[in-house]
């Protein structure tokens, strides 16, 4: 029998010396150690709810940390191969892939600046690696650092994602120099380029590789929503600058402002209303008001809410309540009146070929087709104004996108045709979506709102439900404008509710755009005395100021004003503007 000190080489006993000692080493540092950096516990609320969580940098980072030491750091690198993990996404101890939630900076100032971000989200989707779960709104954004170029197209979007932080900027990168974008190491910095896709947050673990994946035999090791803090030389996150950045602050609060930035301890609506206070660095926009909400429109255009867009009405029906019959006849009469509407100050220009006043019967998708494509297609000769068609048929809104309209005008909110939704995101086009119950035959009996708390509440939580509805058919909500549908299954009273409460539905809805389209209609004329319509223009003007007078945060709220007198109305509120406006 061989003796003890025969039975070990020389390498055994350097092996054995090296393990004793990385024991020791462990069993001397606390579970703390293995969050690395762990900040304070803080309570947040996020995307997954209310959570305790930690900001957390990476066990394995590329450089030690100060307050902790080298030492700390050569530590934490002995845990880590001790507990399975590794510092490369390769080894064989990696964890496997998860879905992660990130979100994403978008922009472009080249070409079709809308259609550029769409195509480089939908290519960044095309592996079944990355899932586009909500997007925020656009603006339209003066440059920042490099002034000497073209405005921006800014967004921000959530995704899911298998991929790991690198793995998914090589992604990004790939989907940037697939649309033209120069990646070469002379190219212009902040420069043009026709699509930008950042990384700006990225779920965490508590215990994390240097490439952000999850230190895999730790079986309490917890996924932290957006709490993801590493450094190497490709990327960093969060990202660094996105603190000094409105256009990214500012998206990153449509889609949730309660989000905490892991290293600031602050949530996203706390640093925008900071940074709004502020100048940009080497910005032509000197303050937060230069950043303009968008609705971006087919071929590249967009509509612009610096200002109250006024939508003009061009019916061509011969049984509307108010110009029934006045354009149905003619072709060439409703593409005038549509020019004439136009100089007057529309914006838009909504088509229709059905009547939705109260007991109307229901038109044939034929004879609606027939009523209206030649007008749009007239109007679209001498024209480039944006046109909605105003239709709750699918083939309808199809038909009429084709022929050269841009919007489309849903009364029923998508509930009338189930193809309507589908058709409008495949076509991504926006949607107004509006409020209705039953039809126009028997919406007179539904305008009992007490089980929801008032009109008003209801409205907006019926509204919400339609929103997303429309988001999970791939219509996103940048792409989306809400109407409450003012005398549609409402009464009197409901819609001076409706009015009185605009301010209310915007917060509720959450800020969404809104389009008011009180025009000539018959509470107006109940309260006034006024049996003719037509002459119903004075009180359609008091009821659409009245939401504009109710709009408080006017840097961040988008409103459309459908009427049939754009004249008066547009004087109005070009006068209302620059009373509030006034110092």
């Amino acid at each position: 029998m061989k003796s003890i000190r025969n039975a070990f080489t020389p390498s055994d006993v350097l092996l054995s010396y090296i393990l004793v000692m990385a024991i020791m080493a462990a069993r001397s540092c606390p579970r703390a150690a293995l969050s690395v950096h762990a900040h304070n516990p803080t309570v947040r609320r996020g995307a997954f709810g209310v959570l305790p969580f930690r900001a957390t940098q990476l066990l394995a980072h590329d450089s030690a940390d100060q307050s902790y030491g080298a030492s700390r750091y050569r530590i934490n690198q002995s845990l880590l191969q001790m507990r399975g993990g590794s510092s490369s996404s390769n080894s064989p101890h990696s964890s496997p892939p998860t879905w992660r939630k990130a979100y994403l900076g978008v922009g472009s100032n080249v070409g079709n600046q809308f259609q550029n971000i769409v195509t480089a989200l939908s290519q960044l989707q095309s592996n079944g690696d990355v899932r586009l779960l909500r997007t925020s709104f656009l603006r339209k954004t003066a440059p920042m650092y490099f002034t000497d170029q073209p405005d921006f197209l800014n967004g921000a979007v959530e995704i899911e994602t298998m991929l790991n932080p690198l793995e998914l900027l090589r992604a990004l990168k790939k989907v940037e120099g697939n649309l033209g974008r120069n990646l070469s190491w002379n190219a212009t910095r902040y420069g043009p380029r026709p699509v930008d896709l950042d990384i700006l947050l990225f779920d965490g673990f508590e215990v994390q590789n240097q490439d952000g994946t999850a230190a895999t035999t730790i079986s309490d090791n917890n996924l932290l929503p957006s709490a993801l803090a590493m450094k190497t030389d490709e990327l960093e996150i969060p990202h660094p600058r996105m603190a000094e950045r409105e256009f990214v602050l500012a998206p990153m609060s449509d889609i949730d402002p309660e989000v905490v930035h892991p290293l600031l301890n602050k949530t996203l609506s706390n640093l925008l209303s900071s940074l709004k206070n502020k100048s940009y660095v080497g910005s032509k926009a000197q303050d937060a008001n230069k950043a303009t909400r968008v609705l971006p429109l087919p071929r590249g255009r967009m509509l612009l809410f610096n200002e109250t867009i006024i939508m003009g009405i061009v019916n061509v029906t011969p049984d509307s309540f108010s110009d029934g019959g006045k354009f149905s006849e003619s072709v060439e009469s409703a593409a005038l009146q549509a020019i004439q509407l136009e100089k007057d100050g529309a914006k838009i220009i909504d088509v229709g070929g059905e009547s939705t006043r109260p007991g109307a019967e229901e038109v044939s998708v034929d004879e609606e087709l027939r009523r209206v494509l030649p007008v749009i297609a007239r109007i679209r000769e001498e024209s480039d104004i944006a046109i909605s068609i105003d239709t709750r048929h699918s083939l309808v809104a199809k038909a009429a996108i084709e022929a050269g309209a841009d919007i489309v005008n849903d009364v029923s909110g998508g509930t009338h045709d189930p193809d309507m939704l589908p058709c409008v995101a495949s076509m991504g086009v926006p949607i107004i979506l509006m409020h209705m119950r039953g039809n126009p035959k028997t919406m007179r009996a539904l305008t009992n709102y007490s089980e929801n708390d008032g009109v008003v509440a209801g409205v907006a939580y019926e509204l919400m439900e339609r929103s997303a509805a429309a988001e999970a058919a791939g219509i996103h909500r940048w792409l989306q404008v809400l109407d409450p549908g003012i005398g549609f299954a409402k009464n009197t009273d409901g819609n001076l509710s409706l009015l009185k409460g605009a301010e209310f539905l915007r917060k509720s809805c959450n800020d969404l755009p809104f389009l008011f389209g009180p025009s000539r209609k018959g509470f107006i004329g109940k309260i006034t005395a006024e049996e003719d319509p037509s002459k119903r223009d004075f009180g359609t003007i008091a009821a659409c100021l009245s939401v504009l007078q109710s709009d408080h945060d006017q840097t961040n709220s988008c409103n459309i004003l459908r009427v049939h007198n754009v004249k008066a109305m547009k004087q109005a509120v070009l006068m209302h503007d620059a009373i509030r406006n006034s110092q």
